[in-house]
């Protein structure tokens, strides 16, 4: 990925994980890791050496869910769903589990199939 394409997606990842601008500042590096990895699985499932700029919005996709999994222990990135009743408190969090996280990366990468060069 170029460093240009790199800046690029690095902030339409911040904007798909609704990160304001100094936290987005501060998890740089860990944006551009989860980008630089999926962008790994997109090339490798393309079977493709370089990243065209067509696929940058299914790498960020990818880069979001990637992102999301390692931050899911240390700051519950992996909510999948918050509840809060007033009335009787009550309250109410669920979390996606790895199977759903892997589900996620595959369905991403299944939504590239049509552009897949396989070797022969």
């Amino acid at each position: 990925m170029t460093a240009e394409l790199l800046e690029q997606a690095a902030e339409r990842l911040a904007r798909r994980l609704s990160l304001d601008a100094q936290t987005a500042e501060d998890e740089a590096v860990s944006l551009q890791d989860a980008l630089l990895a999926a962008e790994w699985e997109v090339l490798l499932y393309l079977g493709a050496d370089t990243l065209e700029e067509r696929f940058l919005s299914k790498t960020v996709e990818l880069a979001a869910l990637l992102w999301r999994r390692d931050r899911w222990e240390e700051t519950r990135a992996g909510l999948k769903s918050a509840t809060y009743t007033e009335g009787q408190v009550s309250q109410s969090e669920s979390y996606l589990s790895p199977a759903e996280f892997r589900s996620g990366v595959a369905e991403v990468l299944e939504s590239l199939a049509r552009y897949r060069r396989v070797p022969c």
